[in-house]
């Protein structure tokens, strides 16, 4: 190894003085990463002559100049004797002061491999910039080429490249096919490099990338995603990885894969204590060193952070201080975790802090964080929203939720509990959940969940039960209602209340009356029987008025041909009385 490190280092020194001498001449360096097993040896012709005899896959030239001009670059098998017998040629124009890093990607087979070469042309993808000084001998310039036709849009993340594991360091943003990033600068390190789907949520794979090992400092290298994803699907070609072309060209250097060293996790501050409105929240592992960093600052009551990036295969613990904290030693709770990077994360803060002024008591119970190890960042099927339910209210007793058009969504859920079946799979629309007794079917209250007025499609969301059923007992704190968190984090998003009459409460207006159909399109009819003039009024979920009509008919048509499909409240009264409805478009 040692003696493969100082042969890339000659040649690395070799080539810069090479570039030095012509500092104007166009500089160029051709990578051969087509991984059709009928291009795994190739000659690269220019403008009729031999440019490159023998190049193989996954090998690089040295990084040399050429003479500014256009060129016809010929790509053919390596017994030609001539350009004419190239599989593909390519005209590039070479301009003086440029560096040319030069890929060749794509499949050349007729048949045998999906993409075909029809969706996946064999092609020479360049990229150009400036040339510019090499950086300091700490620090190492990356370009990376996505060159697997297999493998679909990705991002290149290198996790905790600083003290603070946050959200993902992204090198790489939606990487396609073909395509390029731009320079990225790094100190010279032993760094983790992973390849996450494009919303940066999940791990493909890890690699480890022994820059400082490799002595690249001061260098420029070239990563390339090379290979199949599904080498079964591609005439058993060689599989996915990432390798790297130095400057001196040669056989590329794999990378190796790395056992996932991160995961992802979600905090939502749900303690209704108000000695806990707002709390900082530290993160110690070793990751992070002897010393706690801060995770969350001033981490307020009914607010979520978004998913942010945690050390796995490690202990974590996390400290929940008081606001105004300089570490994780003032801490009033301090948890430890052992993550696993296949599970992903959700940490809700519940319960009481203080030991007076709450009924249920900080004994019975007490202040934690309640762990879910299978939460999502976004929704299995993008056309649904994926509902989680989590009974957050300390003085609620056990209780059902069911969704108009959806079902019961949870059942005989109790206190410091997620809904028993995990997510609920509900297509985008606007629902009114019902919270009932788990005996009988009186309802406890009921609320809007506007998913499609939100727009939440694709979604995955935690709807909490939080605050007080009886402020009075809990030191007058915020009184019970469902509020969803989101995926992006942030305030929760509070679910409007629906005021609806409970089962047996019934008023005798209600008895005279009969409201139809229900769903409506665009006429809706209220049949009168209280010998009595009603004033009907409806409203949108924002308590906007949309129609006010008074009539004493018997049957009383009202037009809704101008409402969109949604979930609409009428308030029909005679003066005395007054009912009210949930009604849906």
């Amino acid at each position: 190894m040692k003696k493969q490190l100082l042969q890339l280092g000659t040649a690395a020194i070799l080539s810069m003085l090479s570039v030095n001498i012509k500092a104007q001449a166009p500089t160029f360096q051709i990578i051969h990463n087509c991984a059709d097993a009928a291009a795994a040896n190739v000659k690269i012709w220019a403008n009729g002559g031999v440019l490159v005899n023998n190049i193989a896959f996954r090998n690089a030239t040295a990084t040399g100049s050429v003479a500014a001009g256009v060129y016809t670059i010929g790509v053919s098998a390596p017994t030609a004797t001539s350009q004419t017998q190239s599989l593909a040629q390519f005209t590039v124009t070479f301009a003086s002061g440029v560096d040319y890093k030069i890929v060749a990607n794509g499949i050349v087979s007729p048949t045998g491999y999906s993409p075909s070469s029809v969706a996946a042309p064999f092609t020479l993808n360049t990229f150009t910039a400036p040339a510019s000084p090499l950086p300091g001998m700490t620090q190492t310039q990356i370009l990376v080429n996505h060159g697997s036709t297999d493998a679909p849009t990705v991002d290149v993340v290198a996790p905790f490249t600083s003290t603070l594991p946050v959200i993902p360091n992204i090198l790489v943003n939606n990487a396609a096919y073909t395509n390029f990033s731009n320079w990225l600068t790094v100190n010279t390190a032993n760094l983790k490099i992973q390849v996450r789907d494009q919303f940066s949520e999940n791990v493909v794979q890890e690699y480890s990338a022994p820059l400082q090992t490799l002595m690249l400092g001061g260098a420029r290298i070239t990563v390339v995603a090379s290979g199949f994803l599904t080498p079964a699907s591609n005439s058993n070609g060689p599989a996915f990885g990432l390798w790297v072309a130095t400057a001196a060209g040669g056989s590329l250097i794999a990378l190796p894969t790395s056992t996932t060293t991160s995961t992802r996790l979600q905090a939502i501050h749900n303690c209704a204590d108000a000695a806990a409105t707002q709390v900082d929240v530290w993160l110690r592992s070793a990751t992070t060193g002897s010393n706690a960093i801060l995770i969350a600052d001033n981490f307020a009551f009914r607010t979520a952070t978004p998913f942010i990036d945690i050390p796995t295969a490690q202990v974590v613990t996390l400290s929940i201080a008081p606001p105004t904290s300089t570490s994780a030693a003032s801490a009033i709770a301090n948890f430890t975790y052992n993550l696993v990077p296949t599970s992903k994360y959700q940490l809700i803060a519940s319960g009481i802090v203080s030991p007076l002024g709450y009924t249920p008591s900080s004994t019975v119970t007490p202040f934690t964080l309640v762990a879910n190890a299978s939460v999502r960042e976004r929704a299995i099927n993008p056309a649904n929203t994926d509902v989680l339910i989590f009974h957050g209210a300390t003085d609620a007793p056990n209780v059902n939720v069911v969704a108009a058009g959806g079902g019961t969504i949870a059942t005989n859920m109790a206190y410091g509990t997620y809904n028993g079946v995990g997510y609920n799979q509900l297509p985008t629309n606007n629902y009114s959940l019902a919270v009932t007794n788990v005996v009988g079917t009186t309802t406890v209250a009921s609320y809007l969940a506007p998913l499609a007025t939100l727009s939440l499609t694709g979604n995955a969301i935690t709807v909490l039960a939080s605050g007080f059923l009886n402020p009075a007992v809990n030191s007058t704190g915020p009184a019970f209602g469902l509020w969803a968190a989101l995926a992006s984090g942030g305030n929760l998003v509070q679910l409007p209340s629906l005021a609806t009459t409970a089962i047996g409460e019934k008023s005798k207006l209600n008895d005279l009356l009969n409201i139809f159909p229900n769903p409506f399109t665009d006429n809706l009819t209220v049949k009168n029987n209280s010998n009595s003039q009603l004033t009907i009024t409806v409203l949108d979920i924002n308590g906007k008025v949309l129609i006010n009509q008074s009539s004493d008919q018997e049957e009383i048509n009202i037009n809704t041909s101008n409402l969109i499909n949604g979930v609409y409240f009428m308030s029909v009264s005679n003066g005395d009385l007054k009912s009210n409805y949930k009604i849906i478009k």
